[in-house]
């Protein structure tokens, strides 16, 4: 099967992508040092919404990722 542009930009990206993902995930780790930390429920609210933003965004990479990975078999 023929890869479409598309697939093989994004293909092109994957280390990009993986940087990213790995990027993200560094911060939310350190963000929960930053929860434990919290002086307030506010605080620890503000930094409980920041890590669940950032797991939809490694949540969303980690599944481009698989995609890639499906496309790189194709190819």
């Amino acid at each position: 099967m023929a890869l479409t542009q598309e697939q093989q930009d994004e293909i092109a990206k994957k280390e990009t992508y993986l940087q990213e993902k790995a990027t993200l995930v560094k911060k939310r780790k350190s963000l929960l040092s930053a929860l434990e930390e919290a002086e307030s429920d506010m605080e620890e609210g503000l930094i409980q919404e920041e890590r669940e933003a950032l797991a939809a965004k490694i949540k969303a990479l980690a599944s481009k990722l698989r995609q890639i990975e499906e496309w790189e078999t194709l190819a």
